[in-house]
């Protein structure tokens, strides 16, 4: 079922190119490509790519049966790496990702193309009525979430949504930081919503992934957690480093003084932590003048 009650969308003149990463994933490649083909009369074109990551089951024997666009790669790559792979091999204008593993309502899809002639983005939030995400996951995924909130200064309904639909345009002028692993779709959230462009979030539903998940929890929070200061510091440095910047001088002001109270003169710990502060402080404004003379 839809994760909301909506009118019929009506049929778009979009082409699409539809990108499906697929390892080991032979449960359900079939299904998800099937499902897909059905909602061919909402675009204009539609072009449907299965990136077939080093799988060592039979989703690459499968794929070849299937009526799409098979791209293989020897060895598992990763998720990122299979979808720039994709990106590059498109033929058409919007790209709409998605998982063949069964977890996403691809029955959702004509929702999204509804709003995407006037989104750079729109995503299928799972926010949903239903929404079958792993215990352990959950405290792992708060926590970047309000991280990446505060750093971007967006509120982020859903940060790594796997199905979404984007220009090809703009997802091109970053692909160049898109990493290899899970975290593509982390990236160009951040990428697309600290560079203003428009992105709608829309409630979806999520379910039980069909066969074995790849998803390393610990691995992949630390990862995601990286990447987030990274992509931040790249396009919000003023964010990033002008709070632990502040915090450091405030700190080593208040040890100065307490230093000075007691001792009579300045401690080395109360300078060093207010120079330091000091320094980061600069290389926050210098980034963020770089970041603004590269856009102009």
């Amino acid at each position: 079922m839809s994760s909301t009650t909506s009118p019929t969308p009506v049929a778009t003149d979009l082409a699409v190119t539809v990108l499906i990463p697929a390892f080991n994933e032979e449960e359900s490649i079939s299904s998800t490509v099937e499902a897909i083909r059905k909602f061919e009369q909402y675009v204009r074109a539609l072009e449907i790519i299965v990136i077939n990551d080093g799988s060592k089951d039979r989703t690459g024997e499968i794929a070849r049966t299937l009526p799409v666009t098979l791209l293989e790669h020897e060895t598992n790559y990763g998720y990122g790496a299979a979808l720039k792979n994709g990106l590059r091999n498109a033929k058409h204008d919007y790209i709409l990702i998605a998982d063949a593993d069964g977890t996403y309502p691809l029955e959702d899809i004509p929702r999204l193309l509804a709003d995407a002639p006037t989104h750079a983005m729109v995503v299928g939030a799972r926010t949903g009525a239903v929404v079958q995400v792993p215990p352990l996951r959950k405290p792992g995924k708060w926590i970047i979430t309000r991280l990446a909130e505060y750093l971007s200064n967006r509120k982020i309904p859903d940060l790594n949504s796997g199905f979404r639909i984007f220009r090809k345009d703009v997802a091109l002028r970053y692909i160049e930081l898109y990493p290899d692993g899970f975290s593509f779709t982390t990236t160009i959230t951040l990428a697309m919503l600290t560079n203003h462009y428009q992105v709608k979030f829309i409630p979806i539903n999520y379910h039980r992934r069909v066969g074995k998940s790849s998803i390393k929890p610990i691995r992949d929070f630390t990862n995601f957690t990286i990447l987030i200061i990274r992509i931040c510091a790249y396009f919000k440095p003023l964010n990033v480093f002008v709070p632990p910047a502040l915090l450091l001088i405030v700190v080593g002001l208040i040890k100065g003084g307490i230093d000075y109270h007691h001792q009579g003169h300045l401690g080395l710990l109360g300078i060093v932590l207010a120079l330091t502060g000091i320094q980061m402080l600069f290389i926050g404004l210098l980034a963020d003048l770089i970041d603004h003379r590269m856009k102009l």
